[in-house]
């Protein structure tokens, strides 16, 4: 039986739900209603206890009565206990709120596509990039999954929710320090002042494992000393999955000469404690000011330089020093090699440069011009001389151009064919090996013109018979079969 109770003008009630656990929702300013309600929350109960209604049912019902605000500081405290830190769960809130907000969808049943994507318009027009927006979409459709996910809503209900490439519309480019003046920024950061109440040697290894290992700001302030594996084969500094974006563990193997100079830095650091504890929130005017004081320009024609380009700066060199595609995404911990290389991957015009001159040299394969115009064709080679063989054109026992006629003693050397020089000798005599001789002319005739064709077709057998016997024999199958 339900009971009631009256509090600031409105009447609640309190009822046996069907788990026989003792509820208390709210009715009206109205009693009868109020007894109404009851009434049929107590007929829903004793349905699903007999089994006349799905019990989720029911809690879908229940979810549905309140408010999207409540359930966003649930999906808050759900994001921190999965190992979220609570910064990131608070800007996910606040993204996720504003598209809400937009949206004007007040219950689960009110949160649609149509309105999500005009609140992503909205958004649109008051000028943020693209970029930005996917982070809000992100924000709104992992809510409306956790809320399909933890059985409050019977669907995902912005499943066909997408994000938009942010390539055409990127408002921020960034830049990579070169070698050069990663070395002078962190000289002279080194001997610098204090900045935003960090020492200058402080700052000057924050920049240093930056572009060294490619850590981002909220993962280099996670670094205790116990995260530091110095002596490994490779160097290793290790970051816990609840400070990385990809929420997994990472282990960053770095090289020997940069764990030289962590070392002896890493030995003044109090054991547990972050080691870069007074490191600001603003890194990026902390690195503006060590770039001016460096002569470091911060924009460019090629982009902007700030915090997050030191990463930029790490996969960019990465990707310059040789590194495979595969290696680079996965120090870099992408999702895609098309996000390493089409957005952090910079090539300076040294490494453009240096790619071109590997190309092939065409100048001494191509044709060349004689004073009267006219354009000499080049003496051609064989590839290889293992198949450079002095076989003849065809069943009318024409050699190649080069070869002799009948009766000279000269013999072919076959020591290509790792075996002992040998002549090669036909009832013509011996054949020796092509060469091209081209003249102004052209092609000089074939040396056998005007033979006896029985004669030469003797010695074209007697020649390849000799030149099969001369060849490596090859394993079965190794050519294949027809």
């Amino acid at each position: 039986m339900a009971s009631y109770r009256k509090r600031s003008g409105v009447w609640y009630y309190r009822y046996v739900d069907h788990d026989g656990v003792q509820r208390e929702a709210k009715g009206c300013t109205d009693k009868r209603e109020t007894e109404a309600m009851a009434a049929a929350a107590e007929a829903r109960a004793s349905k699903v206890r007999s089994g006349y209604i799905d019990p989720k049912e029911t809690g879908f019902a229940v979810h549905e009565s309140r408010p999207l605000g409540k359930h966003l500081e649930d999906f808050r405290a759900a994001l921190v206990a999965k190992g979220d830190t609570a910064q990131h769960a608070k800007v996910t809130i606040s993204r996720a709120r504003r598209v809400i907000e937009l949206a004007k969808a007040r219950r689960i049943s009110e949160l649609s596509l149509s309105k999500c994507l005009d609140a992503i318009a909205v958004l649109r027009s008051e000028g943020l990039g693209q970029g930005t927006i996917n982070h809000y979409t992100r924000a709104v459709k992992g809510f409306a999954r956790w809320l399909w996910k933890d059985q409050r809503a019977r669907e995902h209900r912005l499943a066909h929710l997408a994000t938009s490439s942010s390539e055409a519309d990127r408002r921020r480019t960034r830049r990579a320090l070169t070698s050069e003046e990663a070395m002078k920024l962190i000289e002279t950061t080194s001997a610098g002042p204090d900045v935003m109440k960090m020492a200058g040697a402080d700052r000057a290894m924050l920049y240093a494992l930056a572009i060294g290992t490619g850590f981002r700001r909220e993962e280099l302030r996670s670094l205790t000393p116990e995260r530091f594996n110095l002596d490994a084969s490779p160097p290793t500094v290790r970051v816990p999955a609840g400070y990385t974006k990809n929420k997994r563990e990472a282990t960053q193997p770095i090289a020997a000469g940069l764990a030289d100079v962590v070392r002896p830095w890493l030995a003044l650091k109090a054991p547990g404690r972050p080691v870069f504890a007074g490191m600001t929130k603003r890194t990026a005017d902390m690195l503006k000011a060590d770039l001016g004081a460096a002569g470091i320009a911060t924009d460019t024609p090629d982009g902007r330089v700030d915090f997050h380009a030191l990463r930029t700066s790490y996969v960019s060199h990465l990707v310059s020093s040789g590194a495979t595609i595969k290696a680079a995404q996965v120090l870099a911990r992408h999702s895609t090699p098309s996000l390493t290389l089409g957005v952090y991957g910079k090539a300076s015009l040294g490494d453009i440069t240096g790619a071109v001159e590997g190309l092939p040299n065409l100048k001494a394969q191509s044709p060349g011009a004689t004073e009267s115009g006219r354009v000499e064709s080049i003496a051609a080679e064989p590839i290889s001389d293992r198949f450079a063989l002095p076989l003849p054109y065809g069943g009318d026992g024409a050699m190649h151009s080069g070869s002799v006629p009948c009766g000279t003693t000269d013999t072919w050397q076959a020591g290509d064919f790792g075996r002992k020089s040998q002549g090669i000798t036909g009832s013509c005599g011996p054949v020796r090996p092509h060469t091209a001789s081209v003249r102004e002319e052209g092609i000089e005739p074939s040396p056998l013109a005007g033979q006896d064709p029985k004669s030469c077709a003797s010695a074209s057998s007697a020649t390849l018979a000799s030149v099969r016997r001369a060849l490596p024999r090859a394993a079965p199958g190794a050519y294949g079969s027809r």
